[in-house]
């Protein structure tokens, strides 16, 4: 990249901040914003600071980094990756709908944090794979009855078995460079996959492209 992805990080642990802002410093294309231990700092540092990106750890002191997303679309055009300890079912929908693009829990590798930065500006979303798990879980609750798009209207376009193959392997939790590995193909090809399911699902995201997925019956869980 040409230019340094410049971070922003509410964390309101004072060792993992410190943690977060060494792997950042310590990484060429990477620089850092600022690093708020509360809501309501990361909320004034993020109308003082411009930032490409921005690691949100959910629970915090004063308040939820969802209220901290929420005041962040309102007046900046940033991606949203939630590193967090709660892998629970309910935060990380909450964390999606809310508009984050990416969520990792916190026992995730500084490499693939890194990478994880990188996929997200890229326009990615990366997920853990537990978190992947429980998205997928919600998912099956909402999902009882699937009646499969090509059953619906006979004019609909329907995934090709590699697309299903991409998608399958997201639903695990791979990243793009892991399912291009698995499936033996490039991340060029895997790309070229994803754009094609987007256009034909309608989605922008892999998470919505997974549940349309799933309630289409191309996926079974």
């Amino acid at each position: 990249m040409s230019e340094k992805i410049t971070i922003g990080i509410l964390e309101d642990d004072e060792d993992m901040c410190g943690f977060l802002t060494t792997i950042i410093k310590q990484t060429e294309d990477m620089q850092i914003g600022f690093c708020a231990q509360s809501v309501k700092q990361a909320i004034f540092e993020s109308r003082e600071v411009e930032v490409d990106l921005c690691l949100v750890d959910i629970q915090l002191p004063d308040d939820s980094g969802l209220d901290f997303i929420a005041d962040l679309k309102t007046h900046a055009d940033v991606k949203i990756l939630i590193l967090t300890v709660l892998g629970d079912k309910t935060s990380v929908l909450a964390a999606l709908q809310a508009g984050a693009h990416g969520y990792l829990l916190k026992d995730t590798r500084p490499n693939q944090i890194r990478r994880s930065i990188r996929a997200t500006i890229a326009g990615e979303n990366p997920i853990s794979p537990a978190a992947a798990t429980h998205l997928l879980d919600v998912f099956k609750i909402h999902v009882k009855h699937p009646t499969p798009i090509q059953d619906i209207t006979a004019n609909e376009p329907v995934l090709t078995d590699r697309e299903i193959d991409v998608l399958t392997m997201f639903s695990k939790g791979l990243s793009y460079r892991e399912t291009a590995e698995t499936l033996e193909i490039t991340s060029h090809t895997v790309g070229d996959h994803v754009k094609s399911i987007y256009r034909k699902l309608a989605v922008h995201s892999r998470s919505e492209a997974i549940f349309e997925a799933v309630q289409s019956g191309w996926i079974e869980i």
